[in-house]
Formats: C-alpha cells, sequence, structure tokens
C-alpha cells in the first residue's frame, strides 16, 4: 500500500517514519554547525590550518558541497524511504502576477518584522553573530570570489535546497498525519535547525508562511519564490552603500503597504492556523522521535556556542 494512501498506523511506525527525515537533519545540522561556528574557531585559534586560504571562501565552499551533498544523498535516500511523489510538488501553479508580487512582499514582511523582535534576543543573550567583512567589496579577487559564493549559497542553492528539504519532504511527511500538523511542526524544524535562538525566532515565522503557500499551491515553487527573493533582499540590505540606505527605506515602506493591503483585501490568504495543528497527540510523537530529540539537543549547543565563541 502507498504511504500516500489513508491508513491507520502505530505511534511506533510513525516515529519510523519521522526517524527517516530525523536522521538526515541531524546530519544537516551538525554539518552547519561545524561550518557556521568551527570555521570562525579554527581561524580564531588555529589560523596555521588555512595557510594562504581564505576562511571565509573555505566556509562557503564547503557549505555549498555539504548541501548539495545533503540534499542529494541522506534526503534523496529519505524521500525513496517515505516513497513521497516530490515531483507532484515541482509543477509550477498559475498564480496572477500581482498576487506572486502579494506573496512576495508578504514573505518579506514577516522576515522584517519578527527579525527585528528577534534582535531582543541577541541583546539580552550578547550572542555573537557571524560577520561577512567581505559583502558587498569588490577591491581583491579574494572579495569578488566570495561574494560570488556567497549569492551562489544563500540566494540560489540553499533556498531550493531548503525548500525541498522542509517544504517537500519534512512537510509533505508531517502532512499525512495532519495538514495543518505538517505547516506547524515543519516550520518548528525549520526554526531548530537555525544557528542560534535569534536566528530560529523569524525562521520559525517564514517556514510557517512558506509552509502554508506549499499547503495552498500544492507545490514548493511559490515557496522557492519566495525564499530566493527575501535571501537577495537581505543581501541588498548588507551591501548597498550607505549613501543609497533611503532606496532600501523606500523598498520597506512599499514592502509593508503591498501586504498590508494584500491581507485586508483578503487577496491572499491569513488562515495561520487550523484543526489538527495543535493537537497534543500528534506534538507528543514528533517530540518524543529520537531523532527530534537528538535534534533539539543541537539546536541547545548552537545556541550556547552562539553565546560564548
Amino acid at each position: 500500500m502507498s504511504i500516500d494512501q489513508p491508513k491507520v498506523i502505530t505511534k511506533k511506525q510513525a516515529q519510523k517514519q519521522i526517524g527517516y527525515f530525523g536522521n538526515s537533519l541531524i546530519w544537516y545540522i551538525i554539518a552547519f554547525t561545524l561550518l557556521y561556528h568551527g570555521t570562525d574557531f579554527l581561524y580564531r585559534y588555529y589560523p596555521q590550518i588555512f595557510r594562504t586560504y581564505d576562511h571565509h571562501m573555505m566556509m562557503l565552499l564547503f557549505a555549498i558541497l555539504a548541501m548539495i551533498v545533503l540534499t542529494a544523498i541522506p534526503f534523496r535516500l529519505t524521500n525513496k524511504k517515505l516513497s513521497l511523489k516530490i515531483r507532484d510538488y515541482l509543477k509550477k501553479p498559475k498564480i496572477p502576477t500581482d498576487r506572486k508580487i502579494s506573496i512576495i512582499c508578504i514573505g518579506i514582511g514577516i522576515s522584517l518584522l519578527t527579525t527585528s523582535i528577534a534582535s531582543i534576543f541577541r541583546f539580552f543573550l550578547i550572542a555573537n553573530s557571524q560577520t561577512a567583512s567581505y559583502l558587498g567589496q569588490f577591491n581583491n579577487t579574494t572579495n569578488i570570489i566570495n561574494n560570488i559564493l556567497y549569492i551562489c549559497l544563500f540566494i540560489i542553492i540553499k533556498p531550493i535546497c531548503d525548500e525541498y528539504i522542509f517544504r517537500g519532504i519534512i512537510q509533505r511527511q508531517l502532512g499525512h498525519y495532519g495538514r495543518y500538523f505538517g505547516v506547524l511542526g515543519s516550520a518548528m524544524l525549520y526554526a531548530i535547525s537555525s544557528p542560534s535562538l535569534s536566528e530560529a525566532i523569524p525562521a520559525f515565522f517564514v517556514g510557517w508562511y512558506l509552509s502554508l503557500l506549499t499547503l495552498k499551491y500544492h507545490s514548493i515553487r511559490p515557496s522557492i519564490a519566495v525564499s530566493i527573493t527575501l535571501s537577495l533582499f537581505n543581501w541588498l540590505l548588507i551591501v548597498i552603500p550607505g549613501n543609497l540606505i533611503w532606496i532600501i527605506s523606500i523598498l520597506i515602506v512599499i514592502v509593508y503597504i503591498v501586504s498590508a493591503f494584500s491581507i485586508f483585501s483578503k487577496r491572499v490568504s491569513t488562515n495561520m492556523v487550523r484543526y489538527g495543528a495543535t493537537e497534543w497527540k500528534l506534538w507528543k510523537i514528533l517530540l518524543t522521535t529520537p531523532s527530534i530529540i537528538v535534534c533539539i539537543i543541537l539546536f541547545l549547543i548552537n545556541d550556547i556556542l552562539a553565546i560564548i565563541i
């Protein structure tokens, strides 16, 4: 019987299914923990390891490789074990241009608002944040390469791979137990895959929104478009020269206006929670699955590392 067909399963069977993507998610978190915190740690205390190589460049190269390998091997095997028809989620839905703009603006607006709120946690925890001084700098070959690698990783590769992983596989599998549980559950796992609490907060709400889009259109194409545009917008916030910051200010105002208009005119659905999303039995199964427990522990370790390193 296909896993997509409705059927009754036991708690152990559900945890076994969750464990398939949970084990892959452990490797995902470990890989980026080592890259995010390990590279700077080694450069700070053992700079001789890098010799003449730029440590930012090495981190970006390994991150690109890790993202591709993780998506192509463990998560693809997970997809095969769970018999998920990911191709169904790759279809291009017919969305009017004005609605596409509305969808993207709401995504950016959610990110801007929640990132501002999350900055409070940075203040109280005094968490160290990764610096990327090379961004927007094109004064030498190393900086040019670093900028290109950054764009390839954070604006192209990671958004596509993350949507395949969290919306294509995780949300779809959790959605078998409850459609809206899949939305909220995948958003939670997307958040704990972040390197710190201050980044997990916006990741949760953005992930929630992206999951709702995927559910609505039965495709990860809209969420990929939003994720890529959002990454591009965040990159512009970093690299734009100080004398042109007014352009970003105007763009932010436009984003909020379009978002508010879309929500109040109900051009974009804003139903955030429906029946099944908060059903305790489902959450108990998810949160007591061994691999998910390990993911949560790794997230807590990341929070500690963000403070002390």
